[in-house]
C-alpha cells in the first residue's frame, strides 16, 4: 500500500486573512488573540479540505512510496507541478534514481500516472536478481502555479463560509464539522485521498 508525506510545508495560506475577516464580518478592535484564532481556522479548514479531496491547495512537495503491487503508479495528490526524482529503493533502505523516458515514464495532465519499463515492455528496473523494490516518488503539487490553474472560485468561497461557521459556532470547530452544503462541494472534487 502506498504512503505518503509531505516532504516541505507550503509558505503561506491560500486566503488573505483580510478576506476572511471582511466575509465573517469581524469589526472588534482587539485583534491579537482573534486573528490568531481566524488563521488557524483557515489552515485547518484547508488541511482539512486537502484530505478530503486529494488536492493540494498551495504548493508543497510531496513524496509518495509505492509498493511493488500498488500498480497503476497513480500520484494520489493534484494537481501535479512537477515530478522531481523518481527512485527504486531497495530492502536495506538504498536509492537508485531512475531516468525519465527510459527507466519510467509519466503521462497524465491531471492525475500523474507513473510507469516503469515493465510496464511498457522494455527491461524491468523493479527486479534485480530476484529482488523486489519499491517505488519513491517525489514530487510537486498544488494550485495557482504557472504549470497549473488556479484554485477554483467555488474552493475559495468553500473555505471562507467553513471558516465562519466554525467562528461563530466554536463547538463545530473543535469536533471539525463540516456544513453539508460544504461537503457537496468537496465531493465534487474528490480524487484519491491519501
Amino acid at each position: 500500500m502506498m504512503d505518503t508525506r509531505i516532504k516541505t510545508a507550503a509558505a503561506g495560506e491560500v486566503l488573505v486573512i483580510d478576506d476572511v475577516i471582511n466575509f465573517i464580518k469581524y469589526e472588534d478592535d482587539d485583534v491579537g488573540n482573534e486573528m490568531s484564532l481566524i488563521a488557524q481556522m483557515i489552515a485547518a479548514v484547508r488541511v482539512h479540505f486537502e484530505r478530503r479531496t486529494g488536492l493540494s491547495f498551495i504548493e508543497k512537495t510531496y513524496e509518495t512510496l509505492f509498493k511493488l503491487d500498488d500498480r497503476p503508479y497513480i500520484l494520489p495528490v493534484s494537481p501535479v507541478i512537477s515530478v522531481d526524482k523518481v527512485e527504486l529503493v531497495d530492502y536495506e533502505g538504498t536509492k537508485t534514481e531512475l531516468d525519465l523516458n527510459s527507466d519510467y515514464y509519466k503521462r497524465g495532465l491531471y492525475q500523474v500516472e507513473i510507469q516503469t519499463s515493465q510496464m511498457t515492455g522494455w527491461p524491468n528496473p523493479w527486479h534485480s536478481i530476484g529482488s523486489h523494490y519499491d517505488l519513491l516518488v517525489t514530487y510537486k503539487a498544488g494550485y495557482d502555479h504557472d504549470d497549473t490553474e488556479p484554485l477554483p472560485f467555488d474552493l475559495k468561497d468553500a473555505i471562507k463560509k467553513q471558516v465562519m461557521q466554525w467562528y461563530n459556532n466554536r463547538d463545530d470547530f473543535y469536533e471539525d464539522k463540516i456544513l453539508g452544503s460544504i461537503d457537496r462541494i468537496l465531493q465534487l472534487y474528490k480524487t484519491k485521498v491519501f
